[in-house]
């Protein structure tokens, strides 16, 4: 599929659908009066019979209108025109998305630049953007293995037209940034939805590779294998992963684009649990299957990554993607057990299902060697943290208010929700071991906090978040699947950092 910018006489444009809005109260677009005008009234004589009234929902397709050389018009409703937010636009365009698909319409016209989208600052741009995400979205459909995935969808080319021709530069680069975010996205979408038989750790640590070799002027990839960890002392990493025929792999990308236009340095790092079984504390069986979604967070670096790449990004980024498996077998880390991580600080372990709090706390660890400024955890950590905010908000957790406040800020652009959860000294108390400096888990209360204050032992050298993705990173049910969040979230954090120089 092709998308294009284009400032369009839309009564002479030869396509086979022009998509237009109208609102609550039968109230047109200005691109819906401009073709009525054209076609001597023939829309306004169709709303008169009541037919549309212009809610969300709402929607009517016209054939062989008079004057115009479109073989169709499609009217639909975009309810209040003044109260259109994000989330209200998506549902526009799915619906419109649904009613395209049935039929065999293989080039669209979207006009719809003329509104705004809840006041919008730089409105042109986050139209563009959220239009082409969207749409891309919808078509979104879950590769299946053995299977030729022909896609069942007619549309070849969308054009979005730009009312005014001064926004069209702004326009191309939001088309330019929609794609790259839109590829990183779908990435990760799809390296999360992979059967845990074939995306393991040493699978993961190959898409790294990948990219290296795609970007080899950006990316360069390192990978840590099991010997190498046990070198470093990465003992409570290597402890997850003993229990599994699947040996751990931590794959290192480091990305630097040309011209950076500072010295900082921003780590990435994705809790990569390809498959989680709880290990020795193991998970009940229901929805177990759903534990392959466990390495969400480092799909969603590599996906970013992906962006900045595409973009070629002028920052110097690197992202860790923290590969393993945890399996009961003879070598299982157990309850009870006491680990010294490569901090040297010793854990004592009360539940080996709270797993991804090792690998990470290692993780962590490691990234001192590159002196980063920023370090931003993405894991599905905690189903306390699902109970505590829900499926639609991810947790944040921060030692560094200007970057909690950042990520924050990306998050309202994006519409890509979290929610600030404390650090509070007495949370810390949680975690006293008699044996260890800490446990691994706390005494069974606000379990995303302790997990978070657990992490946050190892982040004492540079400025760091966590964000806990364990509701929002996939979802069950009719439509189960990875949901590719918080990767916009993230590219838009990164592209905000090109104007705090």
């Amino acid at each position: 599929m092709n998308f294009f910018i284009k400032n369009c006489d839309l009564e002479k444009e030869k396509t086979d659908c022009i998509v237009i809005s109208i609102f609550d109260g039968s109230k047109l677009s200005d691109s819906a009066v401009y073709l009525d005008k054209c076609s001597n009234g023939y829309i306004t004589s169709l709303i008169k019979l009541g037919d549309i009234p212009g809610k969300i929902g709402d929607a009517m397709m016209l054939y062989n209108v008079p004057k115009i050389i479109s073989k169709r018009i499609l009217l639909v409703g975009c309810g209040k025109k003044n109260a259109i937010n994000k989330l209200r636009f998506k549902e526009i365009l799915q619906n419109t998305i649904k009613i395209v698909k049935k039929l065999s319409i293989k080039n669209i016209i979207f006009s719809f630049s003329e509104f705004r989208i809840n006041n919008n600052n730089n409105n042109i741009y986050w139209m563009i953007r959220v239009i082409i995400i969207s749409i891309k979205e919808c078509l979104y459909k879950i590769i299946k293995i053995n299977n030729n995935n022909s896609k069942n969808i007619n549309i070849k080319n969308i054009i979005l037209n730009i009312s005014k021709k001064k926004d069209l530069f702004t326009a191309e680069i939001s088309l330019k940034h929609a794609l790259a975010i839109d590829h990183a996205i779908t990435s990760a979408k799809n390296l999360s939805n992979l059967p845990p038989n074939i995306c393991n750790p040493l699978y993961l640590s190959h898409k790294a590779k990948e990219l290296s070799k795609k970007y080899k002027d950006n990316i360069i990839v390192e990978v840590i294998d099991i010997k190498k960890m046990k070198e470093l002392g990465m003992n409570a990493y290597i402890a997850v992963g003993d229990g599994s025929k699947n040996k751990p792999f931590m794959s290192v990308i480091k990305y630097s684009g040309g011209n950076t236009i500072n010295d900082k340095k921003i780590a990435l790092v994705g809790k990569g649990l390809t498959f989680d079984t709880g290990g020795i504390s193991i998970k009940p069986a229901f929805h177990m299957h759903e534990m392959k979604y466990d390495m969400c967070g480092a799909a969603a670096v590599y996906g970013t990554l992906i962006m900045a790449a595409e973009l070629q990004l002028p920052l110097t980024i690197i992202g860790i993607l923290s590969g393993c498996e945890n399996m009961l077998g003879a070598n299982s880390f157990r309850p009870g057990d006491v680990l010294t991580t490569m901090s040297g600080q010793t854990v004592e372990i009360l539940n080996t299902d709270a797993e991804g709090r090792l690998v990470l706390c290692d993780s962590l660890t490691y990234l001192e060697r590159f002196s980063p400024n920023i370090v931003i955890d993405v894991a599905t950590l905690t189903g306390a943290c699902v109970t505590a905010l829900g499926e639609s908000v991810s947790g944040l957790f921060s030692n560094n208010k200007e970057l909690e406040n950042q990520l924050y800020n990306a998050s309202q652009e994006t519409d890509d929700k979290v929610w600030s959860l404390p650090l509070f000294s007495e949370y810390y108390k949680e975690l006293s071991s008699d044996v260890a400096d800490f446990s691994n888990i706390g005494k069974g209360k606000a379990g995303a906090i302790t997990a978070a204050c657990f992490l946050s032992n190892f982040t004492k050298k540079y400025n760091w978040a966590h964000l806990d993705i364990a509701g929002t990173a996939w979802k069950s049910g009719k439509n189960k699947g990875a949901t590719g969040r918080p990767v916009e979230l993230l590219c838009q954090f990164l592209l905000n950092q090109l104007n705090d120089i």
